[in-house]
């Protein structure tokens, strides 16, 4: 988190998308004091650290000059990010590197809930694998408290009982306990290993899972 005194400095990620899959294809980590990063973006210091940033040509060649040095030529979308606690896990979390991983067939099931629009626009890339059946996909609606969310479901062909095995845990009466996030972890496709470090080192406050 960003400390109050605005003048300090903060490790910044740029995250290189691939124009095929929309996910980092390339980061680059750097410091920089925060006040300096957050006036090349236009935007407001003290929010810097909980938002991404896209990043245009000029505002990429603005943070080059202010590291004395040149970032890659890119193609497709760059964005800007916070180092986060997710960053120190020692091992691929997929979030926001699920389709290259399913593709791959690394990754047997995902998912991903929000607001329509937003999610239709988030998840485009997956169209075409949807399209000619590489990944099924299935869609539907969610109630959280006084909103109801479209939740966008992916397995690969064969997969497709992690569907209702999701559904079964999502059922389940709460709270959420550290079985229901092994389980989770394991329709995902993340190996034993991984769920044990997960579940021994995710902050307690920590209201983040799996992806």
């Amino acid at each position: 988190m960003i400390e109050n005194n605005l003048m300090a400095t903060e490790t910044f990620i740029l995250k290189f998308l691939s124009p095929e899959t929309g996910c980092s294809a390339h980061e680059l980590k750097f410091r920089a004091e925060v006040e300096l990063v957050a006036s090349i973006l236009e935007v407001d210091a003290e929010t810097l650290a909980s938002h991404l940033y896209p990043v245009d040509p000029d505002k990429l060649s603005a943070l080059a000059m202010l590291r004395g040095y040149a970032f890659p030529v890119w193609e497709g979308e760059i964005w800007l990010d916070t180092s986060r606690w997710l960053d120190g896990v020692p091992y691929l979390v997929h979030t926001n590197f699920e389709l290259p991983l399913m593709l791959d067939g690394r990754k047997p099931f995902a998912w991903f809930s929000g607001e329509k629009d937003w999610l239709d626009e988030w998840l485009r890339y997956f169209t075409p694998y949807v399209e000619n059946g590489t990944i099924i996909c299935r869609r539907q609606t969610r109630s959280a408290k006084s909103l109801t969310l479209v939740e966008v479901l992916f397995a690969l062909p064969g997969e497709e009982w992690r569907f209702t095995a999701y559904d079964v845990l999502m059922k389940e009466r709460r709270p959420w306990t550290d079985d229901m996030e092994r389980r989770l972890g394991m329709l995902l496709g993340y190996v034993e290993e991984q769920r044990d470090w997960w579940s021994s080192n995710q902050p307690v406050a920590d209201t983040t899972t799996h992806t």
